[in-house]
């Protein structure tokens, strides 16, 4: 113990005088104190896929961006792979199920015995790390694992996010096994995704979830008919869901302006904002290209927030017992007084509020003026138009928005004894019509294909 003590005190010394190696040194100098016991709070960051061992650079950007101060933040290695599409030279051969059950392996050998020994633990999980985490979350709520009051999880990019992962959006029933009938979960065919992996829980362990606009694999619409909203989360596969780690605010993923969505149970809720993905060729030209973003992105945002179960009104909703609405429009499903709400599964015409699509009709129409002028006058020198001036632009919003409210304030008081029949559960965002026969139908679709071992 003496000799891991000046160890440590050595180590941290050197990394005083060598501050080029600042990065580098933290890490050491954590890895030597959690050794002989210094530091009590132990704390591991997973890569997502394609990123098994994560570098000193990813470890101190998720730390400084997302994570809780206290902990021992340490590389924890798992797979991440997703063979036969993603596969490393370094790393076994192994497909998603089989690397995310690797991965989970590995979590919980290092959360048990701390929360076991009593110490606190903080782990981040990301894209496929995320599952990973989901899934040792839901075992040790399962197994009634001692202490998890210690543990707090942070995901990020979560496919399986119970407010619109991938994973979670499209809920399949049992298929059949290998040259057998018999039930057993399903799986995507040749990619070895497993459809059976749980919804990452809301309670029992203290969860913070953090999701950029239109990633396809954290935020998929729930209404797959909105082909527009379909397209926007394809591409943001590739031009957000990548950048959780970019510690420059604005690029791609405007981590400089994270918006509190609101809690479920014990989990806090963050959309991180982005540009919309069709679009984001506008959004990264330059003064001309944000100008054309400004005039032609509203009234798409709208469209794509329909997709969702959101009526896209940045202005909507009523407090209810306390609770302010979330105040903002985006990729998210919303009841009619402004709350955040599970998904749940896919469908088709999401129940929304009427007066809150027109106002966010209206709002896109005054928005697609007011956007490119100050565009404009910025580029001229000039200050932006007033705040009187666009106000009154917006006066058909404000009313359509104040009418609303009195309606919904009515409707609410006089269900407060049926809550069934109150607008957050009448209007709740979620699909009038289910999809699931349809998800179904490419179940047994699926199930053709595994039959013969695929």
């Amino acid at each position: 113990m003496a000799v891991a003590r000046t160890r440590a005190l050595a180590a941290a010394a050197a990394c005083a005088a060598a501050l080029s190696m600042a990065s580098a040194c933290q890490h050491e100098v954590r890895a030597l104190l959690a050794d002989v016991g210094l530091v009590a709070n132990e704390g591991w960051i997973m890569g997502g896929t394609a990123n098994p061992i994560p570098d000193t650079d990813y470890l101190d950007s998720v730390e400084k961006l997302y994570l809780p101060a206290g902990y021992n933040y340490q590389a924890l290695e798992t797979p991440e792979q997703f063979c036969p599409i993603v596969c490393s030279p370094s790393q076994p051969t192994l497909g998603f199920g089989e690397s995310v059950n690797a991965g989970a392996a590995d979590l919980q050998n290092v959360v048990v015995p701390a929360l076991n020994d009593g110490d606190k633990v903080s782990v981040l999980g990301y894209s496929q790390s995320a599952t990973v985490a989901s899934q040792v979350m839901n075992g040790l709520i399962a197994d009634h694992q001692a202490n998890l009051d210690n543990l707090h999880v942070t995901l990020l990019g979560d496919p399986n996010s119970p407010i619109g992962g991938i994973l979670d959006r499209f809920q399949f029933p049992d298929g059949v096994g290998q040259f057998s009938l018999s039930p057993e979960p399903q799986h995507v065919p040749f990619l070895d995704i497993p459809l059976d992996f749980g919804t990452t829980p809301t309670t029992g362990i203290g969860t913070d979830i953090y999701t950029g606009e239109y990633d396809g694999f954290a935020d998929f619409p729930s209404d797959p008919a909105n082909l527009w909203a379909d397209l926007n989360a394809l591409i943001g596969i590739e031009t957000v869901h990548p950048y959780y780690p970019d510690p420059t605010p604005g690029v791609n993923l405007d981590t400089g302006n994270i918006v509190n969505l609101g809690t479920i149970g014990g989990t806090d809720y963050y959309a991180i904002p982005a540009p919309l993905p069709t679009l984001a060729f506008m959004y990264d030209g330059g003064p001309a290209g944000q100008f054309f973003y400004d005039a032609f992105s509203p009234f798409a945002t709208l469209l794509d927030d329909w997709g969702y179960g959101n009526p896209g009104d940045p202005g909507a909703g009523i407090p209810v017992d306390g609770v302010d609405p979330i105040g903002v429009a985006g990729p998210w499903q919303v009841d009619a007084t402004g709350q955040l709400v599970l998904s749940g599964g896919a469908g088709f015409i999401d129940k929304m509020d009427p007066l809150q699509m027109l106002a966010g009709v209206e709002y896109a129409a005054a928005q697609t003026v007011i956007g490119p002028i100050d565009d404009l006058l910025q580029a001229a020198g000039q200050p932006e138009l007033p705040a009187s001036l666009v106000n009154s632009a917006l006066g058909l919003y404000h009313l359509t928005n104040s009418l609303d409210a009195s309606l919904l304030t009515s409707w609410t008081d006089l269900t407060a004894s049926i809550p069934s029949l109150a607008p957050d559960a009448i209007l709740d965002g979620s699909p009038l019509i289910s999809g699931q026969p349809l998800i179904d139908l490419v179940g047994y679709g699926f199930d053709i294909f595994n039959f013969f071992g695929a």
